[in-house]
């Protein structure tokens, strides 16, 4: 079993570098294999080298949690907290190991060194799995979808389990390879049988860039087509007939407002439409190039909010925020700073002092150019 989990593991690390290893993702997931052979050899190596490979095992919390984090999380962010647990994990076991070794450590040594280091891998572990499940509604790759399920019964169990048998002693050296083997097995197939999907889920998200508006009369919605054009794919996949026309149709909806919706999910915009939710998140996907139904809902909000900033001075932001569908102010701003690159005041100063909102004729001018480029 051992030798049969070493051969996939190395099939692992030579798709991974023939593949991945120019992508973040992938040289995480290289690691997470080295790891893994660590953990499956460490009973098997000399004793004067086992210290290394148990250094090494002990990363394996924080790196799960590093790859959850890039593949799931809608903004995968290095935070400095959970930056700074994840290296407590793996650093301060290792610093604690030559001292408990000689049996001369003091209980608090033990503590801060290994106990506190094992809190911090459950920490990272529900972190990561959190990650996987978060969001899962509003996720439109129907690849990263199905990956998350996968991803979270074979990588997130596996690892989990042998956090926990490696920190409570309840493990032999034969559950070792039964928990590495399948992993690695089940994985390897993935790899190896949706190679393009592997590819394209891999491929680092891109960021909300911000959009440039034109101007509209309050009594005129945004038309929903005319906010992802930076973003748009292009229809070359099975269905894509049917993801333009279901496009318009939800392109129909949103100009009436629908996006003003509050608390708006993907299940009610389904029932507006009329339309499936499979078939919404591949007209989404496809067809604006969105990855994430609230980025699509925020760059519509966003995007009526910026013109209402401009062509209302007086009308204030909460009220203006409340009027698009956010239940906050704080979670207006969030999704106004990330779309367009700075807050709803400033830009609402920055437009008064460089006036943009053009006369009627301009206006309409402006439009009708948009459409032609995004049509």
């Amino acid at each position: 079993m051992t030798g049969f989990a070493l051969g996939c593991l190395a099939l692992l690390f030579a798709i991974a570098v023939r593949d991945y290893r120019r992508l973040p993702v992938g040289q995480v997931f290289l690691l997470l294999i080295v790891t893994s052979v660590a953990f499956l050899l460490e009973p098997r190596v000399a004793p004067s080298w086992r210290w290394l490979m148990a250094d090494l095992q002990t990363a394996l919390p924080a790196l799960f949690w590093w790859l959850c984090l890039l593949i799931f999380a809608r903004r995968p962010r290095w935070r400095p907290l959970w930056a700074a647990v994840a290296c407590y994990s793996v650093l301060a076991p290792a610093l604690a190991r030559p001292l408990v070794a000689t049996g001369q450590a003091e209980a608090w040594v033990v503590f801060v060194g290994f106990r506190l280091g094992q809190y911090c891998e459950y920490a990272l572990l529900a972190h990561g799995l959190l990650q996987v499940v978060s969001h899962w509604r509003d996720d439109l790759v129907e690849t990263r979808r199905r990956a998350r399920l996968g991803f979270l019964l074979v990588v997130g169990s596996t690892v989990s389990v042998a956090a926990v048998c490696l920190n409570t002693g309840l493990y032999t050296d034969s559950l070792r390879s039964l928990l590495t083997a399948p992993a690695a097995f089940i994985t390897l197939l993935c790899l190896v049988q949706a190679r393009d999907g592997m590819l394209a889920l891999a491929q680092p998200q891109p960021q909300p860039q911000p959009q440039p508006q034109p101007a509209i009369p309050p009594s005129e919605p945004l038309p929903a087509t005319t906010v992802a054009a930076s973003q748009r794919c292009p229809l070359s996949a099975p269905g894509a007939d049917e993801a333009s026309a279901d496009a318009d149709q939800l392109g129909k909806l949103m100009a009436s407002g629908f996006y003003r919706t509050e608390r708006l999910t993907l299940r009610k915009l389904a029932d507006a439409s009329g339309l499936p939710e499979y078939r919404l998140r591949r007209a989404i996907n496809q067809h604006l190039g969105y990855r994430n139904f609230n980025d699509y809902i925020n760059q519509l909000r966003v995007a009526d909010a910026a013109r209402r900033l401009l062509a209302e001075p007086d009308l204030p932001v909460l009220n203006i925020s409340l009027d698009v569908g956010y239940r906050t102010l704080s979670s207006f701003n969030r999704a106004f700073r990330e779309i367009m690159a700075t807050t709803p005041t400033d830009y609402r100063q920055a437009g008064l002092i460089s006036p943009a909102v053009p006369s009627p004729s301009t206006r309409q001018a402006s439009l009708a150019r948009v459409a032609e480029h995004h049509v």
